[in-house]
């Protein structure tokens, strides 16, 4: 019998292991994922929501996943597709809203008097500036922001090559 409370200790050390160990990487990884997709979406609140969801996603699938891999990488690429679902619903909801054939600016770009290093990044297209910020900060290298954005390690820096060419000429053009 006193095999039985060594056992229940040792599949609670175990499950006390999991939870920690997600505690610990949702501590270190929570401001890196957060800063990224206030830089991406340029709001607050939206960058919160999405970093929620990407956390919430990751620790459902807690216990299956493989944590030899790429663990950052998956909650990126989570966080990045939870920014795409929310950016085509709201897009969508825009629409609908918007009298056909009224013409302005699209409500989404609307962001006004910010820092001017977010003002720069979102008169990218979505796809530069996801390129600029995973490159240029938060340090992935062109392979990994690749994998994270699902192209080629050649479509990330010619995406980071446009997106710097519109900042040297004061962003002239259209955003996508």
């Amino acid at each position: 019998m006193e095999s039985q409370p060594s056992q229940v200790r040792l599949v609670r050390d175990a499950v006390d292991a999991d939870v920690a160990s997600f505690e610990v990487f949702f501590a270190a990884e929570w401001p890196r994922l957060f800063r990224a997709l206030l830089l991406l979406t340029g709001n607050k609140q939206e960058a919160e929501d999405v970093t929620q969801g990407a956390f919430l996603k990751l620790l459902e699938r807690w216990d299956t996943l493989d944590h030899g891999a790429d663990l950052e990488g998956y909650l990126f690429r989570t966080a990045l597709n939870g920014y795409r679902s929310l950016y085509r619903r709201s897009k969508l909801a825009a629409k609908r809203v918007l009298a056909p054939g009224q013409a302005g600016r699209d409500p989404f770009e609307q962001v006004s008097e910010r820092e001017s290093a977010v003002r720069l990044l979102l008169g990218l297209t979505r796809r530069q500036r996801a390129a600029i910020v995973l490159t240029g900060i938060e340090g992935f290298d062109y392979r990994q922001a690749g994998a994270l954005l699902g192209v080629k390690e050649s479509t990330v820096r010619a995406l980071v090559s446009q997106a710097r060419a519109r900042f040297a000429k004061g962003m002239d053009g259209d955003d996508e």
